[in-house]
């Protein structure tokens, strides 16, 4: 991006001094926190018995079993940023406020958060509370590039009693700084620069622990929470967060603050909170039919791009409303309360990620990009991926192979594209070391985004699966796990029990599928199995 912070507001821009246009959602939140705040008297002393014991620092994941933490269960997060574009920097009135309820006697407790940020204060119900802050434990890499994920520690005055609700409030201010993953990608808080130098603002993409460079959080899919997210920036500005706009209010100095609301359990790493000078556009609406309901398109352009190059976004973007219909009559229906997309100019990142409601798109070297195929593949993970979430991160094939093959069926559908039963043929015959790394081992957090074990042969073992049991009883699974599993995660168990339950064949060829998808998520090889082995 470029331009300056004092820059006249780009066309299109919106102008929010008007607290009338609030959309305000109603949630459990306010409820939620005025129980979290009489519950002290239920806390006892933490030397009151050996019953109170630190919540666990990790949740196992194979991976990355630095993040993740245990002894409660978040409800709701409350950020409020204070941001400053020009400088990249947070400053006084940045708080995260964190609701949740203790699932364990509780002498202290841990969040994912890096320590680039400066902590003034920690309290929990309204009381001080002493932290501190260390590095996770063990190493993630080797390679001095790639960020440790940090720890903060958190010793409440009293013991927190199991069952009971309490909030936490993190006060915090500076420079967040962008992860540099095992594959030495970046994400997180990521400055928004078209070159550098040229910067306008932040670029959120969380994927796979970069929400804990800009908040506190338990920084796993298994602790799925509702979000608001608030948002103070110069005027001239525009601020995107998660799900709904709530409201966009001018306040004191210059300033405007953008208010979202998501009331549908979110993965933090699905959170946003990306700020530029986009040319913003929320007038737009699509009906799904399939849920009968009218749903709010929010889009953000970076201004700065070329007006070629926005005129292609706009282009891509307008097939959403028929890439939605067509998905949710085969996924089941959308399963969140607004869509968009946010086309940003930073080409450092060089990827797209699937922002719950609100897709990111970095671009590139000539601008702000949305390809019209990667756009499909990230509203598929709407469903698959930010509705139904893998469980661990060792598999996220089965996020990356929905999505994956959406991409192929809707562009053989809808554009002419290349059949599904061909990509199976492609990714079968491919070079036997393709098959080396098993997409459910991956072995290490490097591979994580390896595309042919993560996306290409998940993608392929899904439309085997197609072709062995037809259309119909495939995509009745598809809808089966959106339903069975709205708002949650999956394992790989689960899955393929629902697969092999909805497969209708006898018990023989039923094992023999169990087989099938043992090969293709575990064999260090190239599977044997394949439709036409069902036909026999």
């Amino acid at each position: 991006m470029n331009g300056s912070p004092d820059r006249d507001p780009p066309p299109g821009a919106a102008v929010c001094d008007d607290p009338g246009i609030a959309r305000r959602l109603l949630i459990g939140t306010p409820a939620l926190l005025a129980t979290a705040t009489t519950i002290l008297g239920l806390c006892l002393p933490a030397s009151a018995g050996a019953a109170f014991t630190p919540g666990a620092t990790t949740l196992g994941d194979p991976l990355f079993p630095q993040i993740g933490n245990g002894g409660y269960d978040v409800g709701h997060y409350d950020i409020a940023l204070n941001y400053a574009p020009a400088t990249n920097s947070l400053g006084a009135g940045t708080v995260t406020t964190i609701a949740a309820v203790a699932t364990q006697d509780l002498s202290s407790f841990t969040f994912d958060f890096q320590p680039d940020l400066q902590i003034s204060g920690v309290t929990i119900d309204g009381h001080a509370a002493t932290f501190n802050q260390r590095d996770a434990k063990p190493r993630l890499s080797r390679n001095p590039k790639v960020t440790q994920p940090g720890k903060l520690i958190i010793v409440p005055p009293a013991g927190i009693a199991t069952g009971s609700n309490f909030v936490v409030k993190v006060t915090y201010s500076g420079v967040p700084e962008p992860i540099t993953d095992a594959d030495v990608s970046i994400e997180g808080w990521v400055r928004a620069c078209s070159t550098p130098g040229n910067c306008d603002g932040s670029f959120t993409v969380n994927e796979p622990i970069g929400a804990q460079s800009w908040f506190p959080c338990n920084n796993y899919m298994t602790d799925k929470a509702t979000v608001s997210t608030e948002i103070t920036v110069p005027n001239g500005y525009t601020a995107l967060g998660t799900g709904e706009l709530a409201s966009c209010v001018a306040g004191p100095g210059e300033t405007t603050t953008w208010s979202w609301t998501e009331d549908d359990p979110t993965a933090t790493y699905l959170t946003s909170a990306s700020v530029g000078r986009f040319e913003y556009d929320d007038s737009q609406t699509l009906f799904d039919p399939t849920g009968s309901v009218t749903l709010p398109i929010y889009a953000a352009i970076d201004s700065a791009g070329p007006a070629s190059a926005k005129d292609e976004v706009r282009d891509a973007a307008s097939q959403i409303p028929s890439g939605i219909n067509f998905l949710s009559r085969r996924f089941g229906p959308y399963p969140f309360d607004s869509v968009g997309y946010v086309a940003d100019w930073v080409p450092a990142v060089g990827y797209a990620l699937e922002n719950q409601t609100k897709p990111h798109f970095a671009g590139d070297k000539r601008g702000p990009v949305v390809d019209p195929g990667e756009l499909v593949h990230e509203l598929a993970h709407q469903w698959m991926g930010n509705d139904v979430t893998a469980r661990t991160w060792q598999e996220i094939w089965f996020n990356e192979g929905w999505a994956t093959f959406a991409e192929i069926y809707f562009d053989a559908r809808v554009n002419g594209g290349e059949s599904p039963k061909k990509f199976f043929r492609t990714v079968i015959r491919s070079k036997g070391k393709n098959f080396r790394i098993a997409p459910a081992d991956l072995g290490s957090a490097a591979n994580l985004f390896s595309g042919f074990p993560v996306y290409s042969r998940p993608g392929a073992m899904l439309e085997g699966y197609r072709e062995i049991v037809g259309s119909k009883r495939f995509f009745a699974f598809a809808r089966a796990l959106t339903t069975e599993h709205a708002y949650s995660t999956i394992s790989e168990r689960p899955f393929v029990n629902a697969a092999v339950n909805g497969s209708g064949l006898r018990p023989n060829a039923a094992g023999k599928l169990r087989t099938y998808f043992r090969q293709w998520l575990h064999r260090e090889g190239k599977p044997t199995l394949t439709p036409a082995d069902f036909r026999r």
